[in-house]
């Protein structure tokens, strides 16, 4: 491992066989700490992977093999080791393929104020328009846009992308500002608005869109997207679109960031869309709440198994995490952690309120984070051990 002096790199001498036993036949530097992890979960996870992947590759299999994988869940205990991939459903979320003409910021948030600003630089960039219209400068991009309400400024925008094509203001660019009394209680929609779209004026639901800021354990979207009849039957037809159906959408569960960098983001998710961005998992099982694995998967210890056997770039796919081995809690561990989950779950709700600080939410959290990695440390791997030799 020439890492830190390519000259003095340090030496390991080890059978090849240990390779070979490795989830994803990964080779790692094969300290006593990252052989132990091995010899803690290394067979188990592979017989598990070996019986169970293809009935968990993908949606459709999960869904072909619902009844086999209940039975296997139903026997669970305390102590077993599965994989998350079978006590979860889920998966990648909502392509739109225009984010601008179907989703929009909340009104009232920084998000919004952002939007705004933006508006007359981005609408400067549709040189056609403006010179039609006699808008020169900034300042009368300004008053253009003043004379105009919410609903005439995305009727605006939306004919100049779709007469001078879909990334005239830039790959992506949201413009809508959306008001309370646009938005739909998801709480009380029917399977057939949340897979046909809403008819009516409150037609815009909750879209969680990732967490660019490294949000852990809970943050509030400030994304909707229109979920009205006309646009899902657009985003189901569309072939730039992807859409994969709506069973995993408008349900509870936890999801994370895509890209991870050194540790995963994960958070609780409400009941909302979702997109490609946020990776999205729902427990199947009443015994692995989802706060339980948003705490697992904050931990340390996953970051570190992560980057050791599934995947060492910034990237957490579904597809990774469903291979993390997952230890079934006794109920007084799961006590534990619902204490530890609420105490950081209250933290960032109080930040988010703005009761308290960003700077006191991240000290309150860091003391919660050590107990947290000491909790799962010891839960995988016994009493607290350092990862190098």
């Amino acid at each position: 491992d020439g890492r830190e002096n390519l000259s003095k790199a340090k030496k390991y001498i080890i059978k090849q066989s240990i390779y070979k036993e490795a989830p994803n036949n990964v080779i790692f530097i094969p300290t006593d700490y990252n052989i132990r992890i091995l010899e803690n979960f290394g067979k188990i996870v592979n017989a598990l992977i070996k019986e169970w992947w293809y009935k968990i590759s993908t949606s459709k299999n999960i869904e072909k093999y619902k009844w086999e994988l209940e039975e296997y869940r139903k026997n669970l205990k305390p102590g077993d080791i599965t994989l998350l991939g079978l006590i979860t459903e889920g998966g990648q979320g909502l392509a739109t393929a225009n984010n601008g003409k179907y989703i929009g910021v909340l009104e009232g948030t920084k998000w919004a104020e952002k939007v705004r600003k933006e508006r007359p630089d981005k609408l400067l960039l549709a040189t056609d328009f403006c010179k039609k219209n006699n808008i020169k400068t900034k300042q009368d991009a300004i008053e253009f846009l003043e004379d105009l309400n919410e609903k005439e400024i995305r009727e605006l925008f939306d004919k100049i992308k779709e007469k001078y094509g879909r990334d005239i203001f830039g790959q992506g660019w949201i413009y809508r500002i959306v008001s309370e009394n646009e938005i739909a209680d998801v709480e009380n929609l029917t399977d057939d608005e949340k897979m046909n779209g809403i008819k009516g004026k409150r037609t815009f639901v909750p879209y969680d869109k990732g967490d660019k800021e490294g949000n852990r354990w809970y943050a509030p979207t400030p994304y909707y997207i229109d979920w009205s009849r006309e646009n899902v039957k657009a985003l189901q037809t569309d072939p730039k679109a992807r859409w994969q159906g709506y069973q995993f959408y408008f349900r509870e569960g936890f999801c994370w960031n895509n890209v991870t960098g050194e540790k995963i983001i994960c958070r609780l998710k409400e009941k909302s869309v979702h997109s490609t961005e946020a990776m999205t998992f729902i427990s199947v099982v009443k015994i692995l709440p989802d706060f339980f694995l948003v705490c697992l998967l904050n931990s340390n210890f996953f970051s570190y198994y992560k980057n050791l056997f599934l995947n060492v770039t910034v990237h957490l796919t579904t597809g990774d995490a469903k291979e993390f081995p997952i230890i079934i809690p006794t109920a007084t561990e799961l006590a534990a952690f619902e204490k530890i989950f609420n105490r950081a779950y209250t933290i960032q709700k109080q930040k988010f309120a703005g009761t308290i600080t960003e700077a006191e939410a991240e000290r309150e959290l860091e003391e919660v984070q050590r107990e947290l990695d000491k909790m799962v440390e010891e839960m995988y791997m016994g009493k607290v051990t350092k990862k190098e030799n």
